[in-house]
């Protein structure tokens, strides 16, 4: 198991996040995410998901993840990869409904369930040097 640096939980607290997710076929699906929050020091990221259904479907099929987050400007980004978890309603959403809290996002009324994911890798995908560096 991974852990997310306070850098790069800063970083990813203040853009905007792309969820990718494969189903059985191997087919690809990409899904912005407004606000995510880390988690446990670090080693999960949780989000709620309002509209992506077929990020459920297929989180449900196979858990394996990865959330982008990049800064276009300063060519800044990092790629977190994972194992993700649906959550549904009861005391494990209860749970991270308190997390997100402070994003606001399962009080949101169209929030379905919660993702939790168990953070394996975190890559640096900036330029440069930094380049697909494991950190």
């Amino acid at each position: 198991m991974a852990k997310i640096s306070e850098g790069v939980k800063d970083f990813i607290a203040h853009h905007l996040a792309y969820v990718a997710t494969v189903d059985a076929k191997g087919m690809p699906n990409v899904v912005p995410k407004g606000e995510i929050a880390i988690s446990d020091d670090g080693k999960y990221i949780v989000f709620a998901d309002l509209y992506s259904h077929q990020t459920r479907k297929n989180l449900k099929q196979n858990p394996r993840i990865a959330v982008t987050v990049v800064n276009p400007a300063s060519y800044e980004g990092y790629q977190v990869k994972g194992k993700a978890k649906v959550i549904e309603r009861g005391k494990g959403y209860e749970s991270l409904s308190h997390q997100l809290s402070g994003a606001g996002q399962l009080n949101h009324p169209n929030a379905k369930y919660a993702v939790k994911i168990t953070v394996s890798k975190v890559i640096n995908i900036g330029y440069g040097e930094k380049a697909d560096k494991e950190l």
